[in-house]
């Protein structure tokens, strides 16, 4: 897995990227989607447009896909980016 793969997705998710349920149909890897665009973390492919027919991941998928992001990250200001979005996220899940 590319670094700079996962670095482009993470920075997609943290810009309101959603994870697609569809793996990516090259390496069966994760893949995002922003503004239309769905990038697979793992090779870096960007197949058509993913079908508009996939519902919005949960809370618990988007933090679920970015604790995998954090394993697979080592540069320093994308992991703490990345530790503030499941922060913010895990705020969103707790009861009010």
């Amino acid at each position: 897995m590319s670094e700079d793969n996962v670095r482009r997705a993470a920075e997609m998710l943290l810009q309101g990227a959603t994870l697609l349920a569809q793996p990516c149909p090259y390496c069966s890897g994760v893949r995002v989607m922003k503004d239309g665009r769905a990038l697979c973390s793992s090779c870096g492919s960007e197949p058509e447009k993913a079908p508009q027919t996939d519902p919005e991941p949960s809370v618990e998928q988007r933090v679920l896909g970015l604790t995998r992001q954090l394993g697979s990250t080592t540069d320093p200001a994308l992991r703490q980016r990345i530790i503030e979005e499941i922060t913010r996220l895990s705020d969103e899940m707790s009861p009010k």
